[in-house]
C-alpha cells in the first residue's frame, strides 16, 4: 500500500511540475538559423538517410474550404520521419485556366501527390505558386511546380537571402541548404527535393489577378518569421494566413515577435472573410484566429506585468505558464520558449515609440 501511495504522489508531482520542466534560457541573434528545437542549423552536409523503399505515400485528401479553394491539412506535430514533414497546411485555388498553389508543402513528393489529387477535381496546370514565409515545411515542394509545370514562384525575398539552391560538393550534388526537413526526413520522402529561389518578391502589399481570381498579397513583415505574408481573396471572402494563425496547437515563436504577431492578427481581422485557413490547425470558420489572438494577447499582458513586478528572466517561465493552453498540442514543448523570448522582446517595449521592437532588440544585442 505504501509503495502504491508513493507511486501515486510521484506521478502527481510530475504532472504538476510539467509547466516548468522545459524552462530554458536562450539568446537569439540570428533567428532564421535555428531549427524547431532552437538548435542551430549547421551548413555541413549530413549523410542522407538512404532508403530502398518506394516513394512515401502522403495519402493526401483535399478538403474543400470554399467554392474554389481546397486545402490539405497536416498533422499537429513537429516534422518527423514518421509524418514525412506533413505537418502544415497548403491550398489550391481554382482559376479560370489554372490552379494557383498556396504554400507547396515539405517536399517534391508531397507537391507531386497533392497535384495528382487536385487534377481529379479539375485537370488544370499550376502556373503560379505563392509562398507565405521562409519556414521550409511550407515551400520545399516548389521545385516540383517549377520543373514539371514551369510555374512562377512568388514569395518573400528572405527565402533567397537566407537559403541557397542546389550545390555541388566534390562532385556530389546536394539539394541546397540542409534545412530541418532535409535533415529530418528519409529519402523515400525527400527524393527529387531541391531548393529553388523565389522568382518574384514584393516590397509591400500588392493586388493582382491570376487566372481570373482577384487577390491581395498582404505583407505583415516581422511576425511569425522574418518576413510574413497572407493571401486575401476578397470575392471569395477567404483568407489564407499560414503560420501567423494556428489553432489546436501552440505556435512556435522561435523566429517571431509578439508585437508583430498581434499586428498581423489585426491586419487579418480587418479583412472581410468567412473562411480562414491557418498554417497549422483544422478550424477554418470565423473563430479560426481566436486562439492565436488570445495566446498573444495573454503573453503580452502577462509578460509585461511580470517585468513590471520585477520578475527576472530566469524565472519568467515559472511565472507565466499560459495554463489556458495546457490541453493544446505542443504546449509543453513550445510555450516556455515562446514566453522566454517574449520577455527578451518586451523588456524593451515602449507602446508610445515609433521604433520597431526589432530595431530596439538589435541595438541591445550590439
Amino acid at each position: 500500500m505504501k509503495i502504491k501511495l508513493i507511486l501515486l504522489f510521484s506521478i502527481l508531482a510530475f504532472v504538476l511540475s510539467m509547466p516548468f520542466i522545459f524552462n530554458k534560457s536562450v539568446t537569439i541573434t540570428d533567428p532564421h538559423k535555428l531549427d524547431a528545437d532552437d538548435n542551430f542549423i549547421i551548413n555541413e552536409w549530413v549523410e542522407a538517410r538512404e532508403s530502398a523503399a518506394p516513394d512515401w505515400n502522403y495519402n493526401l485528401k483535399p478538403v474543400q474550404v470554399s467554392d474554389r479553394v481546397w486545402c490539405f491539412f497536416g498533422a499537429l506535430e513537429m516534422p518527423t520521419k514518421e509524418n514525412a514533414g506533413d505537418m502544415s497546411n497548403s491550398c489550391y485555388i481554382k482559376g479560370d485556366d489554372s490552379w494557383i498553389a498556396w504554400d507547396s508543402g515539405p517536399s517534391y513528393k508531397f507537391a507531386e501527390q497533392a497535384y495528382a489529387a487536385m487534377i481529379k477535381i479539375a485537370n488544370l496546370p499550376v502556373k503560379t505558386v505563392i509562398v507565405s514565409h521562409e519556414h521550409d515545411d511550407h515551400w520545399l515542394g516548389n521545385n516540383y511546380y517549377k520543373e514539371v509545370h514551369g510555374a512562377k514562384i512568388l514569395g518573400p525575398k528572405s527565402i533567397n537571402v537566407n537559403y541557397y539552391g542546389p550545390k555541388d560538393v566534390n562532385g556530389t550534388k546536394y539539394p541546397g541548404m540542409q534545412t530541418r526537413m532535409i535533415k529530418t526526413l528519409y529519402q523515400d520522402a525527400l527524393r527529387k527535393t531541391e531548393l529553388v529561389p523565389v522568382d518574384e518578391s514584393f516590397e509591400d502589399t500588392t493586388n493582382f489577378t491570376l487566372s481570373g481570381v482577384n487577390m491581395e498579397y498582404v505583407r505583415v513583415g516581422y511576425a511569425h518569421s522574418e518576413e510574413d505574408w497572407f493571401l486575401y481573396l476578397p470575392d471569395d471572402k477567404v483568407v489564407l494566413v499560414a503560420d501567423v494563425v494556428m489553432n489546436g496547437r501552440v505556435t512556435s515563436n522561435r523566429d517571431g515577435i509578439v508585437i508583430g504577431q498581434i499586428e498581423a492578427l489585426r491586419a487579418i481581422k480587418s479583412r472581410d472573410w468567412n473562411h480562414l485557413v491557418p498554417g497549422h490547425g483544422f478550424i477554418t470558420d470565423k473563430t479560426a484566429a481566436d486562439e492565436s489572438v488570445q495566446y498573444f494577447d495573454l503573453t503580452k499582458t502577462r509578460v509585461l506585468q511580470a517585468i513590471e513586478d520585477g520578475v527576472a528572466a530566469d524565472d519568467i517561465t515559472k511565472t507565466v505558464t499560459l495554463e489556458e493552453f495546457r490541453d493544446k498540442d505542443l504546449y509543453y514543448l513550445l510555450s516556455p520558449g515562446n514566453v522566454f523570448r517574449a520577455y527578451e522582446e518586451l523588456e524593451m517595449y515602449d507602446p508610445d515609440s515609433d521604433e520597431p521592437v526589432v530595431a530596439k532588440k538589435a541595438k541591445k544585442e550590439d
